[in-house]
């Protein structure tokens, strides 16, 4: 691996929560998995963000300009994505469902307007630009909810777009939705219980270095033609 990569990271505040309220985000657990001499891992995820909005914010485009070939940026959202268009109670966050070119107006509190996409349109967004970098792009799907993993899978939809996506635009896609879930079964509900920070999303410092351990074997898993970088076969201590 070439010295000064990059792995960047984008999401909401399952990804990175900076210790607010003993929150802690898999983002934040992740660079023990790799050399620091050979690897950076820059955390760019915000709480409360979904695919629409941090672009809407200028988040992605800050990011962009620091992309260069040979580095790769992990994109996991879904948490902040799925409230319906247009309700006040989405906070300008949700997006229309599916992966296609539609699109919608919302109203903005600033009295603007804002062509709202589909969830597959915003993705596709982000890996063309990557790409276009010369940067490896990987979807993540999203860390299930303390809730939904005892007797299906949390987020089939956002899963499905993603792994889609990923697939028609040349990215990468891993599992993490699924690869948590069935940690989550072989721990059973008390010991999942003690792996989170709330009542129902954010993990603690166990459950983020929990799934962190997860997104690293499930990168270790793709082939090495992926481009990615590799992880440790034990993080550091």
């Amino acid at each position: 691996m070439d010295r000064g990569r990059t792995l960047f990271i984008v999401g909401d505040s399952t990804v990175r929560s900076a210790g607010r309220h003993g929150q802690w985000g898999w983002g934040e657990r992740l660079a023990p998995w790799f050399d620091p001499g050979e690897l950076t891992v820059a955390n760019h995820a915000m709480a409360g963000r979904s695919s629409r909005s941090f672009l809407r914010e200028g988040r992605w485009a800050e990011l962009r300009s620091l992309l260069k070939p040979g580095d790769a940026v992990l994109i996991q959202f879904g948490h902040n994505d799925l409230g319906r268009v247009g309700d006040p109670a989405a906070k300008q966050r949700g997006v229309l469902p599916g992966i296609g070119d539609e699109t919608v107006e919302e109203a903005l509190p600033d009295g603007g307007v804002e062509q709202v996409r589909s969830f597959g349109a915003y993705l596709t967004a982000y890996l063309r630009d990557a790409r276009a970098a010369g940067a490896v792009p990987v979807v993540v799907s999203p860390v299930p909810h303390r809730d939904r993993w005892r007797d299906d899978v949390d987020f089939p939809e956002i899963g499905a777009w993603g792994r889609e996506v990923a697939r028609r635009e040349g990215g990468w896609f891993i599992d993490l939705t699924g690869a948590v879930t069935e940690a989550y079964r072989a721990l059973g509900q008390a010991e999942v219980d003690r792996l989170f920070a709330d009542a129902n999303t954010h993990t603690n410092e166990a459950g983020a270095t929990l799934n962190a351990e997860c997104v690293a074997r499930l990168l270790g898993a793709l082939p090495d033609a992926a481009g990615v970088p590799r992880p440790r076969a034990r993080p550091r201590a």
